[in-house]
This record gives C-alpha cells, sequence and structure tokens, in this order.
C-alpha cells in the first residue's frame, strides 16, 4: 500500500511540474495566426498586386482590407475564405498585431 501512495506522489508531482512548465510559456494565438500571414505576404516592401506586403500598413487599413475580404467586398481568390475563418474581433487583434510586428 505504501508503494502505491509513493508512486502516486512521483506522478502528481511529475504531472504538475509538466503543467507549471505550460503555464511559464504562454501561447500567443495572434503572433500564431500572424505567421501564417507572413507566408505569403512577408516582410519586403513589395511582392506583387494579388499578394501585398503587408510590412508598415497601418492597422486600420488591414482591418478594412481583411473585412471588405471577409464580405466578398474586395475580390481575392484565398483570402476571402481565409478571413471568413476568424471573428470580427480576432481579424482586429490580427490586424493590430501585424502594424506592429
Amino acid at each position: 500500500m505504501s508503494f502505491r501512495i509513493h508512486a502516486l506522489a512521483v506522478a502528481l508531482v511529475l504531472t504538475a511540474g509538466s503543467a507549471v512548465a505550460q503555464q511559464r510559456i504562454p501561447l500567443n494565438d495572434t503572433a500564431l495566426a500572424a505567421q501564417g500571414c507572413n507566408v505569403c505576404h512577408g516582410s519586403q516592401s513589395y511582392l506583387s498586386p494579388t499578394m501585398p506586403a503587408i510590412r508598415g500598413v497601418d492597422a486600420a487599413t488591414l482591418y478594412t482590407a481583411l473585412i471588405e475580404l471577409k464580405t466578398d467586398k474586395r475580390p481575392s481568390t484565398i483570402m476571402g475564405r481565409i478571413s471568413r475563418g476568424y471573428s470580427d474581433e480576432q481579424l482586429k487583434a490580427l490586424a493590430d498585431y501585424l502594424s506592429k510586428n
């Protein structure tokens, strides 16, 4: 019986340490999503008319573009479909993040 208690205690300590380690490294979902944007839109000042670079674009302009893409007010091949996967609040957070990074 004593062995079971010790084994349980060891298991709890090991899993608790893992949980604490995970809490110390917060995952920023916006930063993660922005990595996807940079795959096509990169950091160059100009890529092409169909894949414009987003570096240096202010948050309001980015947000407006994302909403227009989401609502089909701006023509696109894939960005309309991608932007529909996000809420307006998520698109705002993404635009804010991208304008600063």
